[in-house]
């Protein structure tokens, strides 16, 4: 749907791998960060919720959004929900708003914006489309009607939109943080940040001349994506008996 093409739009710059084909190209979560209008972003690029099969078969979706989750803290401002406006709803999608529920639990669309990309920046043919489609209007509810359209230039999304998306994004942190929420944050959060201050240890071994706040920040950032010398350990971390795994 152009995940990676829209985090490169959000941090400015070309940091995610991002190509027009049938098959995800994110196989595994990746990360980026850059200043924008002076403002500090960070972004995860995830695989996709709904990949097509044969991509599941090569990757555990889940686990790579999981994993991301509760790595990262302080936690999410945002979670962006990227939708194509050229790709038919079809079954798959109903099956991939249930994942959505799993795998993040209800709490999470207050955190949600929706990005539709690949469609001219018309709002009036965005309400035509959601209201013709059940599943998006669905979606669209329960994100409270927070939604961005990021144009149908492949190489560049116009400064309108992203200026739209930033005015969505702090209208949002402003209301979840009015009522003590301001991150998303997994409810396994501090089990995971026992393991990761293990990794800083090691981590400050190697490089004594670094603060333990930077020494937190790229260990917790490397875990995310894949790359703590303890992932097994964090991958453990899941309760059973709870089919939801986010609080």
């Amino acid at each position: 749907a152009g995940k990676s093409h829209s985090g490169n739009g959000i941090l400015g710059t070309e940091q995610f791998q991002s190509e027009q084909c049938w098959s995800s190209v994110t196989r595994r979560c990746d990360y980026g960060t850059a200043v924008r209008n002076g403002i500090r972003y960070r972004v995860f690029d995830t695989p996709g919720v709904n990949s097509p099969e044969d991509t599941q078969d090569e990757i555990d979706v889940e686990r790579e959004i999981r994993r991301c989750l509760f790595c990262t803290s302080p936690g999410f401002h945002a979670i962006v929900l990227v939708l194509s406006a050229t790709e038919r709803i079809a079954k798959e999608d109903l099956k991939m708003l249930k994942n959505l529920d799993t795998m993040l639990g209800e709490s999470s669309f207050k955190y949600m914006i929706l990005v539709i990309t690949k469609l001219q920046n018309d709002e009036s043919r965005l309400n035509e489309m959601i209201a013709k489609a059940p599943i998006v209007a669905k979606l669209y509810v329960k994100c409270e009607a927070r939604r961005v359209i990021f144009g149908k230039d492949e190489n560049k999304i116009p400064p309108e939109c992203l200026q739209k998306f930033d005015e969505v994004l702090t209208k949002l942190i402003k209301q979840n943080t009015k009522y003590g929420k301001e991150y998303y944050r997994h409810k396994y959060y501090d089990q995971a940040t026992e393991i990761l201050k293990l990794d800083k240890d090691d981590y400050k071994k190697k490089h004594p001349e670094i603060s333990d706040s930077e020494a937190f920040e790229i260990v917790r950032n490397e875990a995310a994506i894949g790359r703590s010398p303890r992932e097994s350990k964090l991958l453990k971390i899941k309760d059973r008996n709870c089919q939801c795994i986010i609080s």
